[in-house]
């Protein structure tokens, strides 16, 4: 009978976060935010995105608005969940799994102070897709399902600002039917990919991503079906007609800025229907100018750079007769 086990949670989004997440003891493994995807109701990833990201080596990536929004407002809710429940809430330096299944925690409660079993796992959510009053949303649901078997936690709480910008609580305990079928999917889908496998119907058409990422070192030749050529003419067809839809676009943009010039908004009968505001981007490093004014960092910049990138490319070859 395999165990709950606790094991040294890695820093986010390293490398070694990503490991963890990724397989353990030869076997792939699923993070809790990972099931919404698993189980088919994640609004970002297929099942078959995420069975390509976990059969490719992970890819590193910085926290986006999404993510770097809710790392900054994690505290202030779990400070008050702590101070709704009237309850200790550590904040785990460790991450739990159980069979397949590995969740990270924003904050538990312990049977035992700080030590002991986990009773209460605390889910910090900033959301701009959900409502309080609007229940659970499924990507939640299974989420909070693994998060309850990986500890084996009586509850889950949801602390979450929601798109109103109102704070509240979801409250939900293990659903024992719903955890046995998220169990049964995790094995499946992880016993294939152990085998290099993509689990897919043979009628589910990958994207061209996926292809790439599953794909990426062809070689030979492939004869196409009448279907595949119509495809294809459709395909240029349709790219060009992109290229002037965008020219014409610009065209158009060029003569709003022009007639707007130094103004800011533009007004219709005195109602605005247009703005023309300035804005900033975030600047990033002169990675010339450092150099050239600290060549010392030079060899140590070298070995931080980051790899090349390989992709392919989908070009309509000229045929002999030039069509």
């Amino acid at each position: 009978m395999e165990h709950r086990i606790q094991f040294k949670k890695p820093k986010y989004l390293s490398k070694e976060w990503h490991d963890v997440r990724r397989t353990q003891n030869g076997g792939f493994v699923f993070g809790a935010s990972e099931c919404p995807a698993l189980m088919g109701v994640s609004p970002f990833d297929t099942l078959v995105d995420l069975c390509v990201k976990k059969l490719n080596p992970p890819v590193l990536q910085d926290e986006n608005d999404a993510t770097r929004r809710g790392h900054i407002l994690e505290p202030a809710l779990i400070q008050h969940a702590q101070d709704t429940y009237g309850v200790d809430i550590w904040l785990p330096d460790v991450m739990f799994r159980y069979g397949r299944l590995v969740a990270t925690l924003d904050g538990a409660q312990m049977s035992e102070g700080f030590y002991g079993e986990c009773v209460r796992v605390f889910e910090a959510k900033t959301t701009t897709a959900y409502a309080l009053n609007e229940g659970i949303p499924d990507t939640y649901f299974w989420q909070g399902q693994a998060q309850l078997d990986a500890t084996g936690a009586d509850e889950v709480v949801f602390v979450v600002l929601d798109r109103n910008m109102r704070i509240g609580f979801w409250e939900m305990q293990p659903d024992e039917r719903a955890i046995a079928e998220l169990r049964q999917q995790a094995e499946l889908i992880g016993k294939r990919l152990d085998n290099g496998e993509i689990p897919t119907a043979t009628d589910m058409a990958f994207t061209h991503k996926q292809v790439e990422a599953l794909f990426p070192n062809p070689s030979g030749e492939k004869e196409l079906p009448p279907q595949m050529l119509d495809y294809l003419l459709l395909w240029q067809a349709l790219t060009e007609q992109a290229k002037q839809v965008q020219h014409d676009a610009d065209e158009i943009k060029d003569r709003l800025a022009d007639f707007m010039r130094g103004a800011e908004i533009g007004t219709v009968s005195g109602e605005p229907v247009l703005s023309y505001k300035e804005q900033s981007r975030r600047g990033g490093i002169d990675y010339e100018k450092l150099l050239k004014n600290h060549p010392e960092l030079r060899e140590e910049a070298q070995q931080c750079k980051k790899p090349d990138s390989h992709f392919r490319v989908l070009r309509k070859l000229k045929s002999q007769g030039g069509n």
